[in-house]
């Protein structure tokens, strides 16, 4: 009977494990699941609009308002599409506000054919309008999973999602992501002067300009105090 009683564990403890078994093979067969972040949180290239409004109140811009339509003139200097400023009909002071905007924005490098002009705005308001490439990726936040469950030794779903967040708001230009940009051409005054100076075996490595020399021992102790 006791032989009988082991016998029946035994057949159930394999069957348990063939069934865990066939279970990690299953998963792992299913296909391939994405790891990296660039694969679970790819970056998209979209256009969108970029608008800024201006209430008319005196008719001239404020600092504020001024150091809002430079920072329009930066982002915009740089993509090629026209930047339209859309101003209300029959209003003088909106023309007056109208202009300055124009002349800030050639003041910070807007070639004057990109701009353009519109009369047909909201009373009360003065916009800049134009057009731009952005990087996108997908919403952060998929706890689906815990972090702590590493049966299969793979990644928790959020993992790198920020990191691929950050990449895409700092990239200077989000077409970069569509097509590299050509290399610029080297200096070759200064490659030049550089080889010069290797072949008279000089010092080529750079200078910290004025920078104080201590000792690991120094700057402990003056922490320590």
């Amino acid at each position: 009977m006791n032989g009988i009683i082991r016998f029946g564990c035994a057949a159930l403890a394999v069957a348990l494990l063939a069934g865990c078994t066939n279970d990690f093979y299953d998963s792992r067969m299913r296909g391939y699941v994405p790891q990296m972040p660039e694969e679970r949180y790819p970056i998209e290239v979209v256009k969108g609009a970029v608008k800024v409004r201006l209430p008319v109140v005196s008719g001239k811009l404020s600092m504020k308002e001024r150091e809002m339509v430079q920072h329009v003139a930066q982002a915009a200097v740089s993509i090629n599409a026209p930047v339209y400023v859309i101003r209300p009909p029959k209003s003088v002071k909106a023309e007056v506000m109208a202009a300055e905007v124009t002349n800030e924005l050639i003041r910070m490098g807007i070639i004057p054919s990109r701009i353009r002009h519109r009369a047909n705005g909201k009373p009360g308001e003065v916009v800049i309008y134009y057009r731009r490439k952005f990087a996108v990726t997908k919403e952060c936040g998929d706890w689906s999973k815990p972090i702590t469950e590493t049966a299969f030794n793979e990644v928790y779903p959020n993992y790198g999602c920020a990191q691929q967040h950050n990449l895409a708001a700092m990239v200077d230009n989000p077409a970069d992501f569509e097509r590299p940009r050509v290399l610029s051409g080297v200096d070759s005054d200064n490659r030049n002067a550089a080889i010069h100076a290797y072949r008279k075996r000089k010092d080529t490595t750079s200078k910290w300009p004025g920078g104080a020399k201590t000792s690991i021992t120094s700057s402990v102790s003056s922490l320590a105090r």
